[in-house]
């Protein structure tokens, strides 16, 4: 379905309890006037919230009895731009009007495309200027600087501070507040003295959703079908499993998605499917793999499945480094199909995207690819075509490249991919067979997978060396993975070793993202390998922790520290950087913006959609909306990679390099499309360095194919352009990606 181009518009006025909220945290306090139509608490205030006549007069009330606005304020601190994520105004009180503070939350030194904790907080840190205190002489006190939560319960001293710029360290709660008051000595662990400054958090915007509002739209959900929907029944589309953790709300029950539903048939006879086997190949060696149906136990239920070769996950393909093998593949699934070999630069024939680099195999066709590995690391191969059923459905395998200047020393490997499932009582979610559904968020399933089971058993000896590689394969989930009590040792990432080993307390990982991690256990016992992040509950507009226990390892063996704190510098590796390092300071050539257009979505998912503009969070880790994310299709949602020097749009966007050329390329998520979350970006055939993210640089680097980007912040990724040829770029999201969210360019 073709969309037209001018459906994006600005977010509208947001009304009710969301909007005050609002109105509230932009205060504006620079030159204001008396006047109550330019006053920055009520100039703007312009929406069709039924209220609004009561709130101006209300804010008239406390203009008049109590409440007057500055006369001067400081000049030299910015200001936070409307609604920003990553920023904190610090407004005074009434003894010290003419001061103000300015917070850039800002991203702490990484390896990963997100900086959170073990549990899953977003890490920020805090780069403070202030202007306008009143000079403080000896006997006067200090100006100290406190973060706590919105509870006020713990509390943080982060120091004395004053009229300049400091660097004051890190913060990590879900929601908080910055307080500057005047204490009489430094050092204390309450706020005792008088209050200066006070700021909220991006996140402290968020409150519940405005349930007078939302009642309105009770009846035209609950009545709500669209399209072919007209035809459907409950039995047909059987609703998603809500969320252990959230209410949903009644009228959201009448939801439903405007395509088709579509399963496998439960009742076909298919083998059961195996655990992967292991494929070690020499160069010329030949593959034959095999998509079809299988039938496979998890979670309670029994599942019609896809394997390659009967198989979930697909077989392993362990080659030396430099090897090219012979793959050919056959579809026995009822889609056209194809393998893209992510992550592999290699011949652009056999890059496996239909439309582009190849005819679509037909079910009961086949296709030969001549497969090359030119780079050590972990790699895995999937479909290229509606992979929203069939790699959800198991079509995904690795591909392990060796090289002894990666995969330095002995060590107990485990190859562990991660997925989910989306899951009913007796089955699986059925799939939009027109068009992707989930299209908002994606399809976060609520059943974790290891290596296609629930969890698995791994095993381990004290003072041994355990090298994992971690592949996400899931549709859209973002997961935080950590081992309970131990640090990981970060080695390397999509295409190669990072410049320096280090160590870390989890690992982010954004669907196609794959990373090398290595630890040595000191002590004997069961170690639980989790996914422990903060979901968000968008109706109350609280954060809640979810942790998944994935692996269980059980180490043995007596106690010893042997081989648990080293760490190597590459010097190879930054050597083979070095010629790409003169493009990290200089602008980028080419830029490209990431956002949401919608038409015809149901009237209550449209109003909910726009109050949750008020905030999004850098990373949408759960399905906690699943009625109005399942019930939305490609039809009523199209995802945008927008050129802003052109206005050309997705596949519109059509950019010409050089073989052998370099291009440093922005990508900006934007803050104000209608729903801001996450895009793992995916460059296919060339591989690239990520050199900053919103401004600031990153500090060690490794050749990358899939670069995550937290919404409303911007990415820098320096492309060495090797391969010729006709190539991808999309978010690898799949739902995003049947949405529309792809783009292409040439290299010649």
């Amino acid at each position: 379905m073709e969309k037209p181009k001018d459906l994006y518009k600005p977010p509208q006025p947001i009304c009710g309890s969301q909007r005050h909220n609002h109105e509230r945290v932009q205060e504006e306090y620079r030159g204001a006037s008396h006047s109550i139509d330019n006053h920055p608490r009520i100039a703007g205030f312009h929406c069709t919230d039924r209220g609004q006549a009561v709130m101006k007069w209300v804010l008239i009330i406390l203009l008049t009895f109590g409440w007057a606005p500055p006369t001067s304020s400081a000049q030299s601190v910015p200001e936070c731009t409307e609604l920003s994520l990553y920023c904190i105004q610090l407004l005074p009180t009434r003894d010290y009007l003419g001061a103000l503070g300015h917070v850039e939350m800002a991203r702490p030194s990484s390896p990963f495309g997100l900086t959170v904790t073990r549990e899953g907080r977003q890490r920020y840190e805090l780069l403070l200027d202030i202007d306008g205190l009143p000079e403080l002489g000896r006997g006067e006190g200090h100006y100290v600087l406190w973060a706590s939560t919105l509870t006020l319960d713990p509390v943080i001293n982060l120091g004395e501070v004053g009229n300049g710029h400091h660097e004051v360290g890190e913060i990590s709660f879900n929601k908080f507040m910055l307080i500057v008051s005047r204490e009489a000595e430094l050092g204390g662990e309450q706020r005792k003295g008088s209050l200066v400054l006070r700021g909220r958090s991006p996140s402290s915007r968020m409150e519940p959703h405005d349930m007078f509002q939302l009642a309105s739209y009770t009846e035209s959900a609950e009545t709500h079908v669209h399209g072919e929907g007209d035809k459907m029944s409950a039995k047909e589309w059987p609703h998603p499993v809500m969320h252990p953790r959230i209410d949903m709300m009644p009228y959201m029950m009448g939801l439903k998605p405007s395509v088709n539903p579509w399963l496998p048939d439960s009742t076909m006879t298919v083998p059961l499917a195996a655990p992967r086997s292991v494929r070690s190949m020499a160069d010329g060696d030949s593959l034959e793999l095999r998509a079809h149906f299988v039938r496979k136990r998890l979670a309670g239920r029994d599942l019609i499945m896809l394997g390659y070769n009967g198989q979930i996950p697909g077989p392993l393909i362990d080659v030396p480094q430099a090897t090219t093998i012979t793959v050919t593949f056959i579809n026995d699934t009822p889609f056209e199909s194809s393998i893209h070999w992510h992550g592999l630069r290699h011949d652009n024939r056999f890059d496996g995207v239909p439309g582009l680099t190849q005819d679509p195999v037909p079910p009961g066709g086949s296709f030969v690819y001549t497969v090359h590995f030119p780079d050590p690391g972990i790699y895995w191969y999937h479909p290229h075509h509606r992979e929203d059923i069939q790699q959800d459905l198991g079509l995904y395998g690795n591909m392990l490249v060796r090289s002894p200047d990666l995969f330095t020393g002995t060590a107990r490997e485990e190859i562990l991919v991660f997925d989910d499932l989306t899951l009913t009582p007796t089955d699986n979610v059925p799939y939009g067979q027109e068009e992707a559904n989930y299209a908002l968020m994606g399809r976060f399933g609520n059943v974790l997978l290891v290596n296609g089971e629930q969890r698995v058993e791994l095993n381990a000896r004290t003072g041994e060396p355990v090298r994992w590689f971690l592949t996400n394969v899931a549709n859209t989930r973002t997961m935080n993975l950590s081992v309970d009590g131990m640090a990981l040792k970060l080695v390397a990432s999509d295409l190669g070793a990072f410049e320096q080993e280090t160590w870390v307390e989890s690992v982010p990982i954004a669907p196609a993202e794959r990373y090398i991690v290595e630890m040595a256990f000191s002590d004997p016992g069961s170690y639980a390998l989790v996914n422990h992040v903060q979901a968000l509950n968008h109706t109350t507009g609280v954060f809640f922790p979810e942790r998944d226990t994935l692996a269980i390892i059980t180490v043995e063996g007596p106690p010893t520290d042997a081989g648990a704190n080293t760490t190597v510098v590459r010097h190879d590796v930054m050597a083979g950087m070095d010629p790409f390092r003169e493009w990290i300071d200089v602008e980028p050539t080419h830029e490209v913006e990431l956002l949401l257009r919608t038409e015809g979505l149901v009237p209550v998912v449209d109003w909910v959609m726009k109050v949750d503009q008020v905030y999004f969070h850098p990373i949408e880790w759960s399905g906690t909306m699943p009625m109005m994310n399942w019930s939305a299709t490609a039809r009523e949602v199209e995802w945008v990679i927008r050129e802003p020097s052109t206005g050309l749009e997705n596949m519109d966007v059509h950019w010409h390099f050089d073989v052998g050329s370099t291009a440093k390329i922005r990508i900006h998520n934007l803050r104000d499309a209608m729903h801001g979350m996450q895009h793992p970006i995916h460059l296919h055939g060339q591989r690239f360095l990520v050199v900053d993210y919103n401004g600031r640089p990153t500090d060690n680097l490794v050749w990358k194919d899939t670069v995550l980007i937290p919404a409303g912040m911007s990415a820098d990724i320096v492309v060495e352009f090797t391969n010729p040829g006709d190539w991808m770029m999309h978010c690898h999201i799949a739902e995003h990606l049947e949405s529309g969210m792809m783009t292409m360019f040439t290299v010649k």
